[in-house]
């Protein structure tokens, strides 16, 4: 009972003390991510692009990706051979790390933790605040989690509210999600002082391109081929307006890309297929006069895309596919730079006539609010408030 009680008392006391870093040394940031550097993760790459300019960062990503970024930062796999911490039914998951896969893996990161000696420690998807509440206990570091929109969006209640269990550990200095999913988070039991809000992550200036552009004619859609973007609608609206004088590409690849290119020959195709590695990006979207982003209203997991963001920064017009249950959050995230359809009749029509300037203009301030060097501080701040120098 003593040491029960002695224990505690530690471990409060190293929860409040400040993290001490050697004068003139850059803070380190040991960070978690599932996949990287797979493409389609743009904002976790974006992100630690901007962080890197003041941090030591260190990346561990436990699954290999199939579909990499042609550049990325250094990282290191370390592979999780049980179920997956942010993909997996929370019934099939040991929150305790006692089975022996885990014991492995987290050896392994103790090591890491022990040679770089990390500051804090961060990561992408609120799943992975199990894991960061295990280290953080082990090692007596605070942790902060940058959410997405499928951990929040596609989890049950009760993986939710285990994870928010963890989250709520006085070694956690922050979550950050989405507007929409912070009330998700609240409702199942995390701490309302834990959680912030914030839009997705792009880096405006890198697409920002404000000048008045002659039409070209020329009709986008882009993100990774997976069955919740429904790509084979952007291929119906092509195959509908074969006699507009339009061009239509499609920009993705991805376990439905195969599924994708047969479905658009079927069709006569009326669509391009290509890929561009996001760090070519901002070079693609001028080429452009709409973005249209397609959804499978049915599966409704479809959650703020950051094509949409860089799109608007680079002034572009705007259809989106309206969800059910899910209009003013799209309507938020649009800012009035774009139209929601609920049908390719209304696409039809809405590309037939010219972007208004207005809602351009719209666009670029809508885009600007998920610029990181903007609302990076929602994390730097917190990191800061850990720290202290010696």
């Amino acid at each position: 009972m003593i040491a029960t009680i002695e224990s505690t008392i530690r471990d409060l006391f190293h929860a409040n003390r400040l993290r001490r870093v050697r004068k003139n040394a850059r803070p380190k940031i040991l960070y978690f991510i599932v996949r990287y550097p797979t493409f389609s993760e743009t904002y976790m790459h974006e992100e630690i692009r901007s962080l890197r300019k003041d941090y030591d960062v260190k990346i561990i990503t436990y699954n290999d990706c199939d579909d990499a970024r042609r550049e990325s930062f250094p990282y290191e796999v370390v592979k999780y051979n049980d179920w997956c911490l942010v993909y997996g039914a929370i019934e099939n998951i040991d929150t305790t790390f006692s089975r022996q896969p885990q014991r492995k893996f987290l050896r392994r990161v103790d090591a890491i933790i022990r040679e770089f000696e990390p500051d804090i420690l961060h990561a992408h998807y609120f799943g992975l605040s199990l894991l960061l509440e295990k280290l953080s206990n082990r090692h007596k570091i605070p942790f902060t989690v940058r959410t997405h929109s499928m951990d929040v969006l596609s989890e049950p209640e009760n993986k939710l509210r285990r994870i928010s269990e963890a989250a709520n550990s006085s070694w956690c200095k922050r979550i950050i999600a989405f507007p929409e999913c912070r009330q998700r988070l609240l409702d199942s039991g995390l701490s309302a002082e834990k959680v912030v809000s914030c839009w997705p992550v792009i880096n405006f200036e890198r697409f920002y391109k404000p000048e008045p552009k002659s039409p070209t004619r020329k009709i986008l859609c882009a993100g990774p081929t997976i069955t919740k973007k429904a790509h084979s609608e952007f291929i119906d609206l092509a195959a509908r307006m074969k006699d507009k004088d339009l061009v239509f590409d499609l920009y993705g690849k991805g376990p439905h890309l195969e599924a994708t290119e047969k479905y658009n020959n079927e069709m006569g195709n009326p669509v391009t297929i290509k890929f561009a590695d996001p760090d070519d990006m901002p070079e693609v979207y001028p080429n452009y006069d709409w973005l249209v982003y397609t959804a499978d209203t049915k599966i409704n997991k479809v959650g703020l895309p950051v094509a949409i963001a860089e799109a608007q920064a680079s002034g572009l017009g705007l259809c989106w596919q309206e969800l059910p249950g899910r209009r003013q959050e799209q309507l938020d995230f649009l800012g009035g730079g774009g139209y929601l359809y609920k049908t390719l009749n209304e696409v039809e029509e809405l590309l037939s006539s010219p972007y208004p300037e207005e809602m351009r203009q719209a666009g670029f301030a809508a885009a600007k609010r998920c610029d990181i060097e903007q609302h990076k501080h929602l994390l730097t701040d917190v990191w800061s408030g850990s720290l202290r120098y010696a």
